[in-house]
């Protein structure tokens, strides 16, 4: 029961740090443990250098250094920002167009769906969405009954799928209130396997599909399609906000990082010999290169998490759908 706990409290730390936590609170605490390692709990276990400031120091030449690369770093962003800046210029006639395909996108959801009208929120028109695609996949899983019992038992097997990580995808839905929210909620809802197999359970009991049963399949595909676009444009929104985002705080903590190493160098005949002093300096010449990895690190995971859409199952397991080779 302790292992279960401490693994699951792993996990939830795991998370946390990996994606739910705002890279400025993580980046601080990074540099405070950073600090207290090779602060106070170094400067008591190892012994203390005779004069960690003088000219020839370690210390002198790495603040150099992590102060030459922040000014590098603030001009890497200066110039990425310029460029996506200048990426978002479009003309007027490609404006439209944006706008005119997100209308398209609606329309032709609502037709789909048979409603009036879908919900521009993120979270309810996944919902919609998945709810949907679940309540045509349990329509044809009543209307087949038990006339098939292989196709019953593929289709048993695809709906308890499909209802698991459709009420998974919804629980964490409920309480989203960013994009991130919307994307990681979405992590585990695998539409491309989903698409997959509805196919392969299409073409194998092709025989035993009547008409209308098989329009519900067809509709179920569509609405996956749709439902795997938007994740992607969101994934797209969220990825752009996260990057913003690490401009904005790299701007922050780039400008006084650089004037309080300045500071440092400039005084630093003036300075108490103190180990302190010097670790906690290094720390503030860190933090930029902490806030940027910890930004590019959760766009990494998020998007390494969910393939774009369209991609190849790799590592399905074809053969557990009757009639349909495993490739062997």
């Amino acid at each position: 029961m302790a292992g279960w706990d401490l693994d699951r409290l792993g996990q939830r730390l795991y998370r946390w740090a990996a994606f739910t936590a705002d890279r400025r609170i993580l980046t601080t605490l990074v540099l405070l443990v950073g600090f207290a390692l090779f602060g106070p709990v170094a400067g008591f276990v190892l012994p203390t250098a005779k004069n960690p400031l003088a000219d020839s120091s370690p210390t002198i030449s790495l603040v150099s250094a992590l102060l030459s690369g922040t000014f590098f770093l603030f001009s890497i962003v200066v110039t990425v920002n310029t460029l996506f800046v200048s990426q978002q210029q479009h003309p007027l006639g490609q404006q439209f167009g944006r706008v005119q395909s997100v209308v398209e996108y609606r329309r032709q959801l609502e037709d789909v769906v048979d409603t009036e009208h879908v919900p521009a929120e993120p979270d309810a028109l996944l919902r919609l969405l998945s709810g949907s695609i679940l309540r045509r996949a349990q329509y044809v899983e009543e209307e087949i009954g038990a006339a098939d019992f292989e196709l019953r038992e593929d289709l048993d097997g695809y709906v308890e799928t499909l209802a698991e990580e459709t009420g998974e995808m919804n629980r964490g839905l409920e309480d989203a209130e960013t994009t991130l929210d919307v994307v990681l909620a979405t992590m585990d809802y695998d539409h491309d396997k989903q698409i997959h197999d509805l196919r392969a359970i299409r073409v194998a009991h092709a025989d035993d599909l009547d008409a209308q049963t098989a329009e519900r399949i067809d509709e179920m595909l569509r609405l996956l399609q749709y439902a795997a676009t938007a994740r992607e444009y969101f994934k797209t929104l969220y990825t752009r906000e996260d990057l913003a985002a690490l401009s904005r705080d790299l701007v922050l903590t780039a400008v006084p990082t650089a004037a309080i190493v300045a500071a440092f160098m400039h005084f630093l005949n003036d300075l108490p010999d103190s180990n302190l002093l010097v670790v906690g300096v290094e720390a503030v010449a860190f933090a930029p290169f902490v806030l940027v990895g910890a930004y590019v690190l959760r766009v990494t995971l998020v998007n390494s998490a969910q393939p774009a859409a369209g991609q190849f199952v790799v590592g399905d397991d074809r053969g557990d759908i009757e009639g349909i080779p495993d490739g062997d």
